[in-house]
């Protein structure tokens, strides 16, 4: 379970009080620029934070346990820019799963590895993302929003993998103003 205590963030005036169950999505939702994607990454440790507190299943996170932290924690970037020569879609796996170094489980293969990731649509770079983050079956996941517009069909699968992750037991923040992901949940941060 993820908890956030009357947090501040860099831009944002008001403290951020949020709780995430297991099994449990809250989507946090705003303005552009309103702090939505640096509180997951104050969430991850990586930006720091002017007050409150942070815990994950009752301890605290901290700048010193964050790392260790993150072991538990999937991210789902918005984008993903990968570097010429590295720019296969099983890179983008390897990438990820570096990003989890620790854990046991491997991030499975997907059909179409060898595809460029530059020759996937703005859409598909997010499905594969999000595909490959809830293979991870991280305890806690954090979900940017696309920085494209996903088609209804798009959006019925990110759906389907928000769900496959929310009934393996994991806490679900996701960063949305749609409302298909806001139809998913009562727990709606407004920031």
């Amino acid at each position: 379970m993820l908890e956030l205590h009357d947090v501040l963030i860099q831009q944002h005036q008001q403290p951020v009080s949020l709780t995430a169950r297991d099994g449990q999505l809250v989507c946090i939702s705003g303005a552009p620029g309103s702090g939505k994607t640096t509180l997951l990454r104050t969430v991850m440790g990586l930006v720091p934070f002017r007050g409150g507190h942070i815990s994950f299943d009752g301890e605290l996170l901290t700048p010193l346990s964050a790392a260790y932290f993150r072991h538990f924690m999937g991210y789902v970037p918005s984008r993903l820019e990968l570097i010429p020569g590295q720019d296969r879609v099983a890179d983008a796996r390897r990438l990820l799963q570096g990003l989890s170094a620790g854990r046991q489980q491997l991030l499975p293969s997907l059909p179409g590895e060898e595809r460029l990731w530059g020759q996937l649509s703005r859409q598909e770079q997010y499905l594969v993302l999000l595909q490959l983050v809830v293979s991870q079956q991280s305890r806690l996941l954090l979900v940017d929003e696309p920085h494209c517009a996903l088609s209804l069909g798009q959006q019925y699968e990110a759906e389907v993998l928000l769900r496959q992750a929310l009934s393996a037991g994991a806490s679900v923040v996701v960063v949305s103003s749609e409302q298909s992901v806001r139809s998913l949940t009562p727990n709606i941060i407004e920031l």
